[in-house]
């Protein structure tokens, strides 16, 4: 089953807030179409936006005075409310049938078009529609155009009345991308390769916060429809995005994840036996935050971090693993033991240190990050990813200790 596809409306001018909606539907599972990145030109090609309108799951339209064109006179072209919004908006009104989905899911946001009321009057006039009752988000109308924080809001919205409408299929099929190029069609996956660089490193930006979000966001809406918990998740991203989906997708809320290797599915391990790493927990002070550093691949973690530590605020621990014979390959079974080696050494350090913060560099398969992250839970702790940037680590996202 492929992706959702969600369709964003909009005038030109308001390309700054189609970007923001753009990527927050990206983020939680919709193949997003968009004249800016949709199609090879970047304009706004008539006959693709028709067959665009004719198909998509979701349509959002983000409606200002541009893109209702309030200050166009006459006949002149109105490409988004004629050949795009109308065309919508009729489509579902043709689908309000006995037994039939309305199809597709209409989000209409306004912004600078005066109040509720004031809005869908004017909306009304210049549509012909009737659209009060499709109002969904209330925008914040002192802002320039919608936050981010309201796209994100638009985006769950969107997730959860295409799941409410059609529950996906069990076991879930998640994939998630920060990494090389937009992932293939799935029936739902997180992408961030937009926000987070794809083939390029983006360390410490905000975007992190917003896939650890998005995340979370469609977990949520996944758990509420759902009663089976397996999950099959495929990763192609950076480690700090595998640790942020093991830890969403966390073994406290009965989440049962399998993850896809070159080398076949693994899950978590019940024991570390077919573990080969080394190394256990030097308690330096009291009090302090405690590094983590695990290379199961035969880099310069070790060395890096000592580099990084030299930074960080006063340190009361560390945990440094590395794994035997690291020329031979690693095979699934390793990996879930590792994994689980490692979990039981940051929670015996955690319980004697009982640090605020941990900090974590690691080089692993995602496979490896991701089950770390989904066997560390209940502590007490804020956990920050450093990704490699050039010769050192740089933090790229700190997941919270409180988890949804």
């Amino acid at each position: 089953m492929e992706s959702p596809v969600a369709m964003v409306s909009y005038a030109s001018i308001d390309g700054a807030a189609a970007e923001l909606i753009h990527d927050e539907l990206a983020l939680r599972g919709f193949r997003v179409i968009q004249d800016r990145y949709s199609f090879s030109d970047g304009s706004r090609i008539p006959t693709n936006m028709t067959s665009a309108v004719d198909t998509c799951d979701v349509f959002v339209a983000y409606l200002t005075p541009s893109s209702l064109y309030l200050d166009r006179a006459g006949e002149q072209p109105r490409p988004a409310l004629v050949g795009e919004l109308r065309p919508a908006l009729r489509r579902r009104r043709e689908n309000l049938k006995p037994g039939v989905v309305d199809t597709p899911v209409i989000l209409l946001l306004a912004h600078g078009l005066g109040d509720r009321s004031t809005a869908a009057e004017t909306i009304r006039r210049h549509t012909g529609e009737d659209v009060a009752s499709l109002w969904t988000i209330s925008l914040d109308q002192t802002t320039p155009h919608i936050t981010q924080q309201e796209a994100a809001l638009v985006a769950e919205n969107a997730r959860k009345a295409l799941t409410d409408r059609q529950p996906p299929a069990v076991p879930i099929d998640l994939f998630v991308a920060t990494r090389g190029t937009t992932p293939p069609p799935r029936s739902l996956s997180v992408d961030g390769t937009r926000l987070l660089g794809g083939d390029r490193n983006m360390v410490g930006t905000a975007s992190w916060t917003r896939l650890l979000d998005a995340l979370n966001g469609v977990a949520a809406v996944l758990a509420a429809t759902i009663t089976d918990h397996r999950v099959t998740i495929d990763l192609r991203c950076h480690l700090s995005a595998a640790f942020a989906t093991g830890r969403v997708f966390h073994q406290a809320t009965r989440w049962l994840p399998t993850f896809s290797t070159r080398h076949g599915p693994i899950g978590p391990a019940d024991d570390d036996l077919e573990s080969r790493l080394q190394g256990e927990f030097d308690h330096y002070n009291e009090y302090g935050d405690l590094i983590v550093d695990i290379d199961l691949l035969g880099h310069n973690v070790a060395d890096l971090t000592s580099q990084l530590a030299a930074s960080l605020p006063p340190v009361g621990g560390r945990v440094s693993l590395v794994r035997r014979d690291s020329g031979s390959d690693l095979l699934p079974a390793e990996v879930a033991g590792s994994a689980r080696r490692a979990a039981n050494l940051i929670r015996k350090a955690h319980a004697v240190l009982r640090p605020s913060k941990i900090h974590l560099t690691q080089a692993a398969p995602a496979a490896f990050a991701a089950l770390l992250g989904h066997q560390l839970t209940a502590l007490d702790a804020d956990v920050t990813c450093y990704e490699l940037d050039g010769a050192q680590y740089t933090a790229a996202l700190t997941v919270p200790h409180v988890t949804p």
